[in-house]
């Protein structure tokens, strides 16, 4: 039979392990509040460059953009009475619309905008799923056409942002500026187009399929912004060259 002995630790050995399990669970929760604090900043520094950088860029000029003399979207179509905004499971709010054109169209073309390193993004056509691919709202005209050609795409915070990845390729859509080029290729064609200006809406503005002026041969963008939120809409609106 063994024989076990019990020590008992003296005052001062007792004291310093009261003392270093003190310092133990000191550091383990600066290292857990440190740890929340650089989640929080990963998440809001997008938003406070948003507020601080790009809004400001977002000037009162936009106000003077000559505004649409009738809401609609092409010089054939008149949509914009048939547009309705729904919203799904999380709150995102899209536009819907049971307009078809009744003319044979292509199902797809492709996007590229240099600075924002894209190349060749496929877009559907008449789609307004942009999960898989950029979509072209139903109607909305087409690259080289008379009217408003409209596309939607998905955003993230730009941490993640991969141009390649259709959940996050338009992300730096804000970073575009007047005087950028926007490329559509659709049957063999390549239509240049410039960044006429860009601005911040609601969510349920449908006027945004419009284009700016009757007559004229516009390829809006839009996303949702501040980064990585869903709050508000950022449209970019380019003109054909």
């Amino acid at each position: 039979m063994s024989l076990a002995i019990y020590i008992k630790k003296s005052p001062e050995e007792a004291y310093r392990a009261k003392i270093k399990r003190k310092k133990r669970d000191r550091v383990f929760g600066i290292s857990i509040l440190l740890v929340g604090f650089s989640a929080i900043i990963f998440a809001s520094w997008p938003l406070l460059v948003w507020s601080l950088d790009l809004i400001p860029k977002l000037s009162s000029k936009i106000q003077t953009v000559p505004i649409p003399e009738a809401k609609i979207l092409s010089a054939k179509t008149s949509l914009a009475k048939d547009v309705q905004v729904t919203s799904d499971a999380d709150g995102f709010s899209y536009f819907v619309t049971n307009f078809r054109p009744n003319q044979k169209r292509p199902k797809e073309f492709y996007l590229s905008i240099p600075k924002m390193k894209i190349e060749n993004a496929l877009v559907k056509v008449d789609a307004i799923s942009f999960y898989e691919s950029l979509a072209l709202f139903p109607g909305t005209a087409l690259p080289g056409e008379e009217g408003n050609a409209f596309i939607t795409g998905h955003s993230v915070l730009p941490q993640f942002n991969d141009p390649k990845n259709y959940r996050e390729i338009f992300t730096n859509l804000p970073s575009l500026e007047i005087g950028d080029t926007v490329y559509a290729k659709m049957d063999g064609k390549t239509y240049q187009y410039l960044v006429q200006y860009k601005k911040v809406v609601d969510p349920k503005d449908t006027s945004v399929l419009a284009p700016i002026a009757k007559g004229a041969k516009t390829l809006t963008l839009m996303t949702c912004v501040p980064p990585g939120t869903s709050f508000k809409r950022l449209v970019v609106v380019t003109s054909l060259i």
